[in-house]
């Protein structure tokens, strides 16, 4: 079998550690053959993306497109630019991604190969879902790219295109007519499961099982679907699509009020989180992405006599210092071994820690959500979302420190968007617009979780006081990262009369933790701005 033909074979079974080795190895073969290895790394960055090394990809990226702008390769040049875009979007990097799919989009009519020009037209719809879906005439045009995909579907031999296609059209019904939304994820499941798209097909189920869970109320159908999906994310042993499965999982039987099953699943989840974990952490000190440049350097070594003794004389020295570092190992081994036991020791608490306090919130977040369920007042109800948001805000958190390498510090942006995430629904249904820029920012986590908490706290006040029914509305939250200082801008355009919600109480305590001198504008909405110094 030719590597191409074994590229392809691993990649199709979900096989990308095989796929990550075998590529290095076809890589260090092919050193001569310019043409062969642009090709090889662009599959190789493709691969590094599956496996979560999205970082490495553009370097890979840069030398292929290095060779093709020499031979004048519109088609090459037009898929990297694409496949820029979609590893940008998954780096939730919009504005980089919507630059490199425009830079795409000006080659797509000198484009002759069938496959990248519908890959680039799923990308580019996906990427007008993912952050433009509120805007009418992207609707339109996500809708005239899905039906120009659609119906090419005989000529397009990836039929995971396809399933990717039916899945974002059906996402654009999803919150305001879900009954439309159906047909779509049905026919990307039948799809996916004819073709054996397998991460396709994962994909789908989630959402069909969304579908069942957050619009029909049919927990069975939405837990059948999920565990379905878990049976394809472990046979591919997909530990992210395992996590959205077990997450999912947990929510549904919960709201099936089988809460012993639910907590199995929680259990379960916090395991592939785990996982997750330790997998990220390893991935950050592999170099086997540069094996090809010292593999080459070794070479050089080796056909040269004088780097040869060079060689020589450091094993020679290496060896000596061995030898005196022996003497001195057997004195301190005994104290190793016990510092290994007691870092064991530690290790452990910590996790069951961890595990405790995440059940707990957990369980407060069903239990909350299991009273809004029940028949009660209107008032108490939003005073228990209100108490949910900054549960789950909190919760948030904690998650964020515990798969974070410094327990000290939380990567604010990364947090803060998860934050936002969980107010998705609920934009959705109340047509209200959120805007943000959060520079990148590692901070201290007591300032995260007060930020976050007057994020919730003010987002909360927005959507039940600021707008009007009718009105165009729209939320901008602005952290940026000066010199000395951080600069927070949070702001709506709500219509309503502001007299009685000048000061809320709550923000302005959060406001004295964050020891912050803040300024409201109403003059035009709410608008609340304010500094806070970096902490050393």
């Amino acid at each position: 079998m030719n590597p191409d033909a074994k590229i392809k074979v691993f990649i199709d079974n979900c096989q990308y550690d095989s796929a990550y080795v075998y590529t290095q190895k076809v890589i260090k073969q092919s050193a001569k053959n310019p043409s062969k290895l642009a090709d090889y790394y662009v599959k190789y960055a493709k691969i590094l993306k599956s496996i979560s090394k999205s970082d490495s990809c553009f370097f890979y990226l840069d030398k292929a497109e290095n060779y093709y702008k020499k031979e004048n390769n519109t088609d090459e040049l037009f898929n990297i630019l694409t496949i820029r875009a979609e590893i940008s979007r998954y780096l939730v990097k919009r504005n980089i991604a919507c630059n490199y799919i425009y830079e795409a989009e000006k080659l797509y009519t000198k484009n002759k190969n069938l496959e990248y020009k519908f890959y680039f037209l799923n990308r580019r719809m996906a990427l007008l879902a993912e952050y433009y879906n509120n805007v009418p005439d992207s609707v339109v045009k996500i809708k005239e790219i899905g039906n120009l995909i659609l119906s090419n579907e005989s000529k397009i031999k990836d039929k995971s295109v396809i399933v990717y296609t039916l899945n974002e059209l059906g996402f654009l019904d999803f919150n305001k007519r879900p009954k439309k939304a159906l047909p779509f994820f049905l026919r990307a499941y039948d799809v996916a499961k004819k073709y054996d798209t397998k991460m396709a097909f994962i994909d789908v189920s989630i959402n069909l099982g969304r579908y069942y869970q957050q619009k029909e109320d049919d927990f069975d159908s939405a837990i059948k679907y999920y565990t379905e999906a878990v049976k394809q994310a472990k046979i591919i042993d997909n530990l992210w699509q395992l996590q959205q499965c077990y997450n999912e999982l947990k929510n549904s039987t919960a709201l099936k009020n089988d809460f012993k099953t639910a907590l199995v699943y929680s259990d379960t989840l916090i395991g592939v989180n785990n996982e997750i974990a330790f997998y990220t952490s390893n991935k950050k000190y592999e170099l086997l992405e540069n094996k090809v440049i010292i593999d080459a350097k070794e070479k050089e070594l080796t056909n040269s006599k004088k780097n040869q003794l060079l060689l020589l004389i450091i094993l020679i020295s290496v060896s000596c210092g061995l030898a005196v570092l022996w003497v001195f190992m057997k004195k301190i081994k005994k104290t190793n071994i016990q510092l290994e036991k007691l870092h064991k020791e530690n290790e452990f608490l910590v996790r069951e820690t961890n595990h405790r306090v995440n059940n707990n919130l957990q369980l407060i977040s069903i239990l909350i959500s299991d009273t809004l369920k029940k028949n009660i007042s209107s008032e108490s109800k939003n005073d228990f979302i209100r108490l949910l948001s900054k549960v789950e805000t909190i919760a948030l958190l904690h998650r964020h420190l515990y798969t974070s390498k410094n327990k000290n510090e939380i990567h604010l942006n990364r947090y803060l968007i998860d934050v936002l995430n969980n107010f998705d629904e609920i934009f959705a249904e109340k047509n209200i617009l959120i805007k943000y820029e959060i520079d990148e920012l590692y901070i201290d986590s007591d300032t995260a979780m007060y930020l976050g908490l007057l994020i919730t706290e003010l987002i909360i006040n927005s959507i039940k006081h600021a707008f009007e029914e009718n009105q165009t509305k729209e939320v901008l939250l602005g952290i940026l990262d000066l010199d000395e200082s951080i600069k927070f801008v949070y702001q709506d355009n709500g219509e309503k009369p502001k007299e009685k919600i000048v000061k809320p109480k709550l923000i302005d305590q959060l406001c004295l933790q964050l020891e912050a001198d803040y300024e409201i504008d109403i003059s035009k909405g709410f608008k609340l701005t304010f500094n806070i110094n970096k902490h050393d």
